[in-house]
């Protein structure tokens, strides 16, 4: 999980020749893009960003955006990523594309966080960084000449509507922006329509109290997920009640005791990669657990991080993933 990436105010002069910068890039002249031939602009965490035209080197800065953008079929203007995709989620071909890419090097700073070099980012000559807004220097990329595009998960200061509780309104809003950023307006309302036709298909019985956490440290720090994140939605659809729905934080830490205050009838922990189990046995270890009703019931599963939070269209499928896994407990 890239929720708290840090990084170094850039000590560099950013004066690189970005060969594909907006200057550069095509002019929305028909060739395959839906987008329009003067720049556009959209609000994205309390910064006005601007593109002259529709992007052609995108840089990410963690995988979240994968899922849109495999949405926009826009997935071949990805030309350098941070992190190896997680097996299981995307198209073959997106693993394809995205698999014969060198990854940006980056550090480990003293709190475990990571730092992109900002060499290798402006190596890769992007006409766009998606990027968690505390990964990246927004200042020095817009002297580049870069823009950069924040998911709304990952803005410093979120802003009084991202506190409040999260619905699939929040999927929408970032394939919308996405699709204008990319010139693909016409596929986002494509893709908005397919997914609320999708979501009111659904219907799922009562399954009773859930919370959703993420364990880091071997099981010694224990994050919840609270009111606008997406899991709340995710859990509505699901037929489960986020017992941190109150929060009004995407995300934070609690100790046992809190959560047992909470009394959650199913525990979800999620995971960002490599084997579900090895957070299962993560969890299992925190001391205190062991007096969860939801443990004592064995009623605690492992999902997928990416079907939750972060909003993307992938956020629409974790109801399904989640029904499945509850249906698997009996």
């Amino acid at each position: 999980m890239l929720s708290h990436l840090r990084l170094p105010a850039l000590a560099l002069a950013l004066a690189l020749p970005l060969a594909g910068c907006a200057a550069d890039a095509d002019d929305g002249d028909g060739s395959g893009s839906s987008g329009p031939a003067t720049a556009v602009e959209i609000e994205n965490c309390g910064h006005t960003v601007t593109v002259e035209a529709p992007p052609e080197r995108v840089v990410l800065v963690n995988n979240d955006p994968v899922a849109n953008l495999e949405a926009l079929g826009a997935v071949d203007r990805v030309v350098a990523i941070t992190a190896d995709l997680q097996q299981g989620l995307y198209d073959e071909a997106t693993y394809d594309a995205l698999g014969s890419l060198d990854l940006l090097s980056t550090e480990t700073n003293a709190t475990g966080g990571s730092v992109v070099s900002q060499e290798a980012l402006l190596g890769a000559e992007p006409d766009l960084v998606i990027a968690p807004e505390n990964a990246v220097d927004r200042a020095a990329l817009a002297r580049a000449g870069v823009p950069l595009y924040v998911p709304t998960a990952y803005c410093n200061d979120p802003g009084p509507e991202l506190s409040e509780t999260a619905t699939f309104d929040r999927v929408w809003s970032e394939v919308r922006d996405l699709g204008t950023i990319l010139g693909e307006s016409e596929r986002a309302e494509e893709v908005v329509a397919d997914g609320e036709a999708g979501l009111a298909a659904e219907t799922a019985p009562d399954a009773g109290s859930a919370a959703a956490l993420y364990v880091s440290s071997g099981g010694s720090v224990l994050s919840p997920y609270g009111g606008p994140s997406m899991v709340t939605p995710v859990f509505e659809a699901a037929g489960l009640t986020n017992v941190y729905a109150d929060a009004d934080e995407r995300v934070f830490d609690v100790n046992v005791e809190d959560v047992l205050s909470r009394d959650p009838g199913t525990i979800v922990l999620l995971y960002s990669g490599g084997d579900p189990q090895e957070t299962l046995d993560a969890f299992a270890s925190a001391p205190g657990v062991d007096d969860l009703a939801a443990v004592r019931d064995g009623r605690v599963v492992a999902l997928p991080f990416s079907y939750t939070d972060p909003p993307s269209v992938l956020s629409l499928q974790g109801p399904a993933q989640l029904r499945e896994l509850l249906a698997g407990l009996g």
